[in-house]
């Protein structure tokens, strides 16, 4: 099986909410009720709703009926019939969109961020980029820093989301390329080598940053799909 993309916008009609509230179940409904800004809640509705149709798609089941179970440090899993399904996915959001990817194997991880000039990158960079990403990044001009600054960014937070651990991880430790093909230079300790992880810049357009971490055998089987709603 690929690694399947799917990109989807999560501005919807408010038919569209009643309609994708309807597929959560009641962990998710109390979540969305707890946001204190109505737009945030109906952003996490539109995304799980739409993620429950997607993963209907693998399972063959109605999207109501899908059950998650969460790892150690929170990253959800497919139950069905209180086991857990080979089929895996990562979620992530931001602003008005949303990327699920799905696969086989559990060490799959997305990331998307739309580009936020209230961002201090420059205090962020300090933190979470290593000394050779941080020196690159001060030597681009103006105009091409908000582009790099996303793409480790995304970069980094793909490949936490792959190996499942949570923000604790030392992100300024995963390195990347800042020439030359997209790649890890170097992964912190007990994650296996640089070589071992994939990594994927995806293009969404001017303002959006977007990559995926995937095991090394998944290189050449990435597809990009969108979601039809039936």
């Amino acid at each position: 099986m690929a690694i399947d993309l799917w990109l989807e916008e999560l501005a919807v009609t408010d038919e569209e909410y009643r309609y994708y509230w309807s597929l959560l179940d009641k962990n998710e409904q109390g979540k969305a009720l707890r946001f204190v800004q109505t737009m945030h809640g109906r952003r996490y509705v539109a995304s799980h709703g739409k993620l429950r149709l997607i993963l209907a798609e693998y399972l063959g089941m109605p999207s109501g009926k899908i059950g998650y179970a969460e790892q150690a440090f929170g990253k959800p899993v497919i139950v069905v019939d209180g086991l857990e399904h080979d089929i895996k996915f990562n979620l992530a959001h931001s602003y008005n969109k949303m990327l699920v990817a799905v696969g086989l194997d559990g060490n799959i991880g997305v990331d998307i961020e739309v580009w936020n000039d209230r961002i201090d990158a420059v205090s962020v960079a300090n933190i979470c980029f290593a000394e050779a990403e941080r020196r690159f990044w001060n030597g681009l001009p103006e105009s091409r820093k908000n582009a790099f600054f996303y793409r480790l960014w995304t970069r980094k937070e793909s490949f936490v989301k792959a190996v499942g651990v949570g923000l604790g991880l030392d992100v300024s430790r995963v390195v990347s390329s800042t020439v030359g093909a997209t790649r890890f230079l170097s992964v912190p300790e007990g994650y296996g080598f640089a070589g071992d992880w994939a990594l994927v810049d995806l293009d969404f357009g001017s303002g959006v940053s977007a990559a995926l971490t995937v095991p090394a055998k998944y290189y050449d089987r990435i597809e990009l799909r969108r979601l039809e709603l039936k």
